[in-house]
């Protein structure tokens, strides 16, 4: 399952893809039960959510560069819609925070997508780390930070 040191890579991607599964599975209603600590996680979550919730969501940002018109795409995880707010949850299996700031590009891609859909409502972009359980807010960056990000690949 994981070694002693806690990389990002012990439990490979094997384990991340089939706990993706198993949370999608799970919030479409599918019959489905949580085989390992990381999915009763997920199943404890998204239990607790009380509007609609998409899973799978596609997000394409279109951002201006040196005078080009660029997208910047990606799917996330799942985006839960209530009443006063708009949570994106992308799961995470990492047993450290290694990556985190690269996650928060990502996030905040997602973010300004969202926010543009939604804006009568409170965009909460997030990390379910499932290792711990924990649901981490994440701070956008600005739309100029992504422009700079863009520019230097």
């Amino acid at each position: 399952e994981s070694d002693e040191f806690g990389s990002v890579d012990a439990r490979g991607t094997e384990f991340g893809s089939k706990v993706h599964e198993f949370a999608e599975d799970y919030a479409l209603g599918e019959d489905v039960e949580p085989s390992n600590k990381d999915e009763e996680a997920i199943k404890t979550l998204l239990d607790a959510f009380d509007g609609d919730i998409y899973v799978e969501e596609s997000a394409v940002l279109p951002i201006d560069v040196d005078d080009n018109r660029v997208a910047i795409s990606g799917i996330a995880d799942l985006v839960h819609v209530a009443d006063d707010r708009v949570e994106i949850v992308d799961y995470k299996t990492d047993q450290t925070r290694r990556a985190h700031d690269e996650y928060r590009k990502q996030l905040s891609v997602y973010y300004h997508v969202l926010d543009a859909e939604y804006p009568d409502r409170k965009v909460i972009p997030t990390i379910f780390y499932t290792a711990d359980a924990e649901q981490v807010t994440i701070d956008p960056l600005s739309i100029a930070q992504l422009q700079s990000l863009v520019q230097t690949l």
